[in-house]
Order: C-alpha cells, then structure tokens, then sequence
C-alpha cells in the first residue's frame, strides 16, 4: 500500500540512473496565484517560476484528517531541508512562515494535493493540533 500511494501521488517510475518527473497542473485559486504548476520527483518539488524545495521522505503512508473533513487519508510526509517560504508567483509567499514539512495526499484519481506546514513538529494529520500553513491543488496533464 505504502509503495503503491507514493507512485500514485509522485506519479514516479523508478529507473536504475534517476526518477522521472511528475508534472500536475495548478487547479485551486492559491495554486494558480502563488505556485503555479509544479514539478515532483523523489527528492525536489520545483515551482512554475523555476524556484524549488528540497525534500528529505519522512514517513510514508501516514493516515491522518489531511482533508480536514473528518476523514483518515493515506499521505506521505516529507521534511523542508532547510526549511523555506520561497516568494512564488505575483511575489506570493508559499507560507506566512517558512515551511517545515509538506505532506502529498490525494483526494482522488488524477488529483494531488499539498498540505504545508511550518513549525518544528512533525505533521500527525490533527488538523487543530498541526500547524498547517498553506494548502494547494493540482491535477495530472
């Protein structure tokens, strides 16, 4: 299960030399504004303006209320390295303050959305306990 939702999500096939990309296109408003589309591959999350973030895996297939709605979903839990809020589309920041961790969830087939979040602890999917900062949408091509 665990393998499975992280080639879902990261849409990755692993070949001996690297990883392809992913590529999902911005469909909620602060995607489009701030993120625009973005790149994913095993270790990097690259935004439309070229700008990207370093990503270290942190816990794989981690059940929590990603969605807020009440609902245990399955993400994968990724730490910040070094922690940032690059300034994005329009001179958009990612988060208020830099982001820590992002967790990749998807609410359905084709879609993937990311959940940032800033602080020293890690992310349990308790949505008044997390300290969520941004939530963005994206879409396969």
């Amino acid at each position: 299960m665990r393998a499975a939702l992280l080639a879902i999500v990261l849409g990755v096939v692993a070949t001996a030399a690297q990883a392809e990309l992913a590529r999902w296109l911005a469909t909620s408003k602060t995607a489009m504004s701030i993120t625009g589309d973005i790149v994913l591959d095993d270790y990097s999350l690259t935004f439309k303006d070229g700008k990207s973030l370093a990503l270290e895996p942190y816990e794989m297939a981690r059940e929590g209320n990603w969605s807020a709605a009440g609902d245990a979903i399955s993400g994968d839990v990724f730490k910040i390295n070094p922690p940032s809020s690059p300034k994005l589309l329009h001179g958009n920041s990612l988060c208020g303050a830099p982001a820590t961790y992002v967790v990749l969830w998807t609410p359905g087939e084709g879609a993937l959305t990311l959940n940032f979040y800033s602080g020293d602890a890690a992310p349990t999917g308790t949505p008044d306990v997390d300290a969520l900062c941004a939530t963005y949408s994206y879409e396969t091509p």
